[in-house]
């Protein structure tokens, strides 16, 4: 049986909860009979939908979302059908990776076994890496969340060679105090050099507000689920190395949606290190995310469609239902 939270956690366990249940009800109330959800025509509307039902507690809805998604995208051979979404070919197999490692914590196997095919048909074995499109880029969103699918999937081979890339990509980086690097281009290194319109895809600026401060996150959160996993200590300290270089960021830096990740990474690694600062950190995005959660449940912004509305909100809903778990235990 589940037990309570230490004390000092138990505030923002149940923000974090309540948070969440506002978010999965929103989500709720378009859901239809057939796992479909109202305004939802695209892949970007479902990938991230089931793992956000069973982590704030409707297994149920969960697995009708999967059904309708193994129906409506799933194609022979485990590629997805990506058509209408817009990043789908710069992030290629980003949705197969949410889609894998939800269907592995629910025992899905039969729609595991050929996502992570797919998968591991974007693997690079060299570098352990995950190609995030076709000519074969490596960037960290895209690898961290196909290792932590992986590992969840049993791989911990795969997941492992994640870490490895992670930590040379740490190397590499020339003044973290300046941001990060996240984009690694095979046989030339660390991409460094880029059109300055193109500077979010490839850096998290630190002197700037509004970059993908979930780079730091998601890499935290592989490298200290591995550990849980392996006992492998070395990962663990680079996950702290990973969060707390996010302190160097502008001051949006926990108070916006790309910070959700942050959070999730937060977690797992406190659930190890009982560090103080890594719970502060998981706090401090949970109190971010709720102050931009909408009175309804949502997370929505004047420049959001439809789609996107509902890619955001069934994001922030996992990562709150998600941190919340990890840190109740």
């Amino acid at each position: 049986m589940r037990g309570a939270a230490p004390a000092p956690l138990q505030g923002i366990v149940n923000t974090a909860y309540s948070s969440a249940q506002k978010g999965a009800q929103w989500l709720l109330d378009r859901l239809q009979p057939d796992g479909s959800i109202v305004g939802g025509a695209h892949l970007n509307a479902y990938y991230k939908l089931p793992c956000a039902l069973a982590a704030a507690g409707h297994p149920v809805e969960a697995e009708q979302v999967l059904d309708y998604v193994t129906a409506r995208f799933l194609q022979p051979g485990g590629d997805l059908d990506g058509e209408g979404v817009p990043w789908f070919d710069q992030f290629r197999i980003y949705p197969h990776a949410w889609l894998a490692y939800t269907a592995a914590s629910r025992g899905r196997w039969e729609l595991v076994r050929p996502l992570l095919a797919y998968l591991v048909r974007a693997h690079h074995p060299d570098s352990g890496a995950f190609a995030a499109r076709a000519d074969h880029t490596e960037e960290i969103m895209t690898t961290a969340m196909a290792g932590i699918a992986s590992l969840w999937c049993g791989r911990i081979d795969l997941a492992r060679g994640v870490a490895e890339w992670l930590e040379r990509i740490w190397v590499a980086q020339p003044d973290i105090r300046r941001g990060l690097y996240h984009v690694w281009h095979p046989g030339k290194g660390l991409a460094i050099h880029f059109p300055e319109d193109k500077q979010v895809w490839f850096q998290v600026d630190a002197e700037r507000p509004k970059q993908w401060y979930f780079q730091y996150g998601i890499s935290a959160a592989l490298l200290s689920q591995l550990t849980a996993a392996t006992g492998e200590m070395r990962w663990l300290g680079l996950a702290q190395q990973y969060l707390h270089a996010s302190q160097y960021c502008q001051p949006d830096v926990y108070r916006t949606a790309q910070a959700g990740k942050i959070g999730w990474g937060a977690a797992w690694t406190y659930r190890l290190t009982q560090a103080p600062e890594d719970a502060q950190l998981a706090r401090t995005v949970v109190d971010g995310l709720l102050a931009l959660q909408a009175a309804d449940g949502s997370w929505n912004e004047p420049a959001y469609d439809t789609h996107t509305c509902i890619d955001v909100t069934a994001e922030m809903t996992a990562l709150q239902a998600a941190i919340g778990m990890v840190l109740h235990v």
